[in-house]
């Protein structure tokens, strides 16, 4: 096995499993500690000053869920030195997983999380799939709206959907 593969935009995490190898402190030190080179056990000890077999430990918890790869193999006077790089650029947790709406068909009129997550999980495949590139994907995560700003939004963003439908009528 030799050289890094083509990474992928972004790796879900769709199992408890999964979540539970990345939620230890120590594995997402060793997945920040990755730049652009793939790197060995003995490497990531030395970097975060943490003892080999640990290192080890944590890296075969990440391999076997899929969050590292196996990308190179080097033997070293006689020793076999294994070389892991992560699977994707980006690691996200699907909400589907920790499903905690009591009453999903609520009447206060409020959005909640479960209102979305069947469009936050297309959304999620469609990276996975090539289908969509992360770079064409606007983020406002850092921006908090008032209600009537949400409001102006979800009127705008309706409106454009209708009058997109409208000119396709039209076309047809």
């Amino acid at each position: 096995i030799s050289g890094v593969g083509k990474m992928k935009d972004l790796l879900v995490l769709r199992d408890l499993e999964c979540v539970k190898a990345i939620a230890h402190p120590r594995r997402i030190d060793i997945l920040n500690a990755f730049d652009k080179e793939p790197l060995s056990a003995k490497q990531l000890s030395e970097m975060l000053d943490e003892p080999h077999a640990k290192i080890n430990y944590h890296i075969k918890t990440l391999y076997n869920v899929g969050i590292l790869e196996l990308v190179e193999e080097k033997i070293k006077s006689g020793i076999v030195e294994r070389y892991y790089y992560p699977t994707a650029n980006n690691v996200v947790m699907s909400r589907k997983i920790i499903d905690y709406t009591l009453d999903p068909a609520s009447e206060d009129g409020k959005v909640s999380i479960s209102d979305f997550e069947d469009t936050i999980e297309n959304f999620y495949i469609a990276v996975e799939k090539g289908a969509l590139k992360l770079e064409n994907v606007l983020e406002y995560r850092d921006i908090k709206l008032s209600d009537s700003e949400i409001a102006e939004l979800q009127k705008t963003m309706k409106d454009k959907v209708a009058e997109i439908l409208a000119n396709r009528k039209v076309m047809i």
